[in-house]
């Protein structure tokens, strides 16, 4: 190919000039790239004036870096770069700290020999100590081993990262044969998503099926068909499948049950990293409380009763002077939202329902959210929002084993502003004297009346007295703090006497009959550990007398206090996110009978005598559907 004058020219000029610098890296050998780094780490340099260096002694290491060392730059456009550094150091240096030097210590000489110590004052005399303690001396015995202190940083972050190693083991979607067995005596069932993201359903479908209520009233509940064909379109569709779950969970021997259907007629959408399961099983559980309530209402179930579900709420403003005004009329709702702040106070239950649903304003005046006709049960969403007090240490959400509903019905509107006044006053005084008691034993975060007790144990015993005068005054001296000692003393107790009575009489106040006659009794607690995975949120559920907890496919029993005090997730910003309460019943209430259709019941029967003759049970057996098509005379939905 003949190139013109002009690309021949072009040409030779490119060949004659040198390469550019991003193009120059590109054909650098590797050997020329370790030695550039290892110039860098010797002489701090930049790496591509070190590359510079080595190239202009021909890869001479040792030449490099004496050049380097000597601070020579024979680039102008280092010397540029340095000059402008020592000019901005100049105009500005006055600006930035710089380090102090060190004072050299290598003329001081430590004197063992204890030749020119004073000699020992032979009345010294040695006591035990009277000095408020103070945790920057403390002592530790020397022949102890040391043990190697974790922060909790360092202890959660090893959490985290052995949760994330086991993750994909711990949400694998088979389950051991073994495990696949009848279950031991009343153990509950567990019931298993067909995906790990719909876990949380799982879990919210059977605590809800532990409710006895849940359990009495949908049991009534008459099936509809599709010309003796299951119905295949909602809402049908999903009662069946729901009621026939029940009817497995409370009648099948099976230990764990697998669901598909289920969850595909309820339209359960899986848990994404970014969602919030308290937030995704909330809407899950009012979807099915929709779909119960209303063919509860439609069947005429609920005669003469409390509504299942829903009860009706309304907002009242109570003036200082005056009777209370509605200005929101009653509206119906089945889960209470709760936003809780790990460290701050009144973090519990009631005490955060009292703070939610009423606003106390300085006028007198009030406005609060009060339910007008109660449910039979009652379900919590706990959304733990971040700790806003850096460095503080989180305390656990507290919930009780029954709380009672008296003070939020509009009914006891004025008992209960008049019990809450009263709590808010004891309160106040209960407070006031604990500062008073502060005020008094604690002065620069010093225990004053150690201190008083150390200075009346130096005046009577340690200080020096070399004239009669300085004795009488010495002893004039002890005498006083004596005294203040003892009327501090005296103070003290009497605070101490105020406070026990007061915090009595603030008990008793809460302990009003006239507020304890409706009981909600806790019957599931849904709990988030705050790590990703199925093993990582599970529930509680309380069962004819017992506690069972279910991690996956796994049901365990365990105590009450377990239920009540699970620390988990309480440092992720986790911990328990759904509670669900149901109204205490009668001895007579708990014994009624629940009655499943029939059809589900033999289903449920013939899955069973499969299971233990040693046969694989059919897939209603783990999944509880029935057929598509049944028979309709043997279809016994009554």
């Amino acid at each position: 190919m003949q190139l013109t004058p002009e690309a021949a020219a072009r040409q030779e000029q490119a060949e004659r000039e040198p390469l550019p610098p991003h193009e120059l890296k590109v054909w650098m050998s590797e050997q020329e790239k370790q030695d550039g780094n290892r110039l860098v780490e010797i002489t701090s340099a930049n790496f591509d004036h070190a590359v510079t260096i080595l190239r202009k002694h021909s890869g001479d290491m040792q030449k490099a870096v004496e050049d380097l060392l000597s601070g020579v730059v024979d680039d102008p456009e280092e010397r540029e770069h340095q000059r402008s550094i020592e000019n901005f150091k100049q105009d500005f240096g006055h600006m930035f700290s710089s380090p102090q030097p060190r004072v050299p210590d290598r003329d001081i000489v430590i004197d063992l020999t204890n030749d020119d110590d004073p000699p020992l004052d032979p009345h010294t005399r040695f006591r035990a100590t009277t000095r408020s303690p103070d945790p920057q001396w403390q002592m530790v015995r020397s022949t102890q081993a040391m043990d190697v202190v974790k922060s909790a940083d360092d202890e959660l972050n090893e959490v985290i990262q052995a949760s994330y190693n086991d993750f994909a083991a711990d949400d694998s979607e088979i389950i051991p044969p073994e495990d696949m067995s009848a279950r031991e005596g009343n153990r509950p069932i567990a019931l298993r998503a067909d995906a790990a993201g719909k876990a949380y359903a799982t879990l919210v479908i059977q605590a809800l099926f532990h409710v006895p209520q849940v359990r009495q009233r949908c049991s009534k509940l008459l099936l509809y068909t599709n010309e003796g064909q299951k119905p295949q379109e909602n809402p049908d569709w999903a009662i069946w499948e729901l009621i026939e779950m029940f009817t497995a969970l409370d009648l099948g021997e099976l230990s764990v049950f697998l669901d598909i259907d289920l969850l595909m007629a309820l339209q359960t959408e899986p848990l994404k990293q970014t969602d919030r399961v308290g937030r995704l099983s909330k809407d899950f559980l009012e979807r099915i409380v929709s779909l119960l309530q209303n063919d509860l209402d439609a069947q005429n179930l609920e005669s003469g009763l409390n509504r299942l579900f829903q009860f009706t709420y309304c907002r009242v403003h109570s003036p200082a002077t005056g009777p209370p005004q509605t200005i929101l009329e009653a509206d119906l709702a089945h889960i209470v939202p709760l936003d809780i702040t790990p460290g701050t106070p009144s973090n519990e239950l009631v005490a955060r329902l009292a703070q939610t649903l009423n606003t106390y304003h300085p006028d007198g005046s009030s406005d609060h959210q009060l339910i007008r006709e109660a449910s039979e049960m009652v379900t919590f969403e706990i959304n733990v929002l971040s700790n806003a007090s850096a460095g503080t240490t989180p305390e656990p959400f507290v919930f009780p084993k029954c709380i009672y509903m008296d003070e939020f019905l509009m009914a006891n509107l004025d008992l209960a502003n008049e019990t809450r006044a009263a709590q808010r006053q004891l309160q106040q005084d209960i407070e006031a004297l604990a500062e008073k008691k502060r005020n008094i034993t604690r002065f620069e975060d010093r225990d004053t009346l150690e201190d008083l007790r150390g200075t009346i144990d130096y005046c009577e015993r340690i200080a020096q007295y070399d004239t009669p005068e300085r004795l009488e005054k010495l002893r004039t001296m002890s005498a006083k703090l004596k005294t203040v000692l003892g009327n501090l003393e005296r103070e003290v107790q009497t605070i101490d006497e105020k406070v026990a009575s007061l915090q009595s009489e603030l008990d008793s106040v809460g302990d009003n009959p006239e507020l304890r006659c409706h009981p909600y009794d806790l019957r599931a607690v849904l709990v988030h550990t705050g790590l990703p995975g199925r093993k990582h949120i599970y529930s509680y559920v309380h069962d004819k007398g017992t506690w069972w907890k279910t991690v996956d496919y796994t049901v365990t029993e365990v105590s009450e206090d377990t239920v009540l005090t699970d620390p988990a997730g309480l440092h992720l910003g986790a911990g328990p996110y759904m509670l669900m309460y149901s109204r205490r019943q009668t001895e007579e209430e708990m014994r009624e009978s629940v009655q499943w259709p029939a059809y589900f019941t033999n289903r449920v029967r013939e899955n069973n005598l499969q299971l233990l003759q040693g046969q694989t049970a059919t897939p209603g057996a783990t999944t509880g559907p029935a057929p598509a098509v049944v028979d309709e005379d043997a279809m016994d939905l009554s």
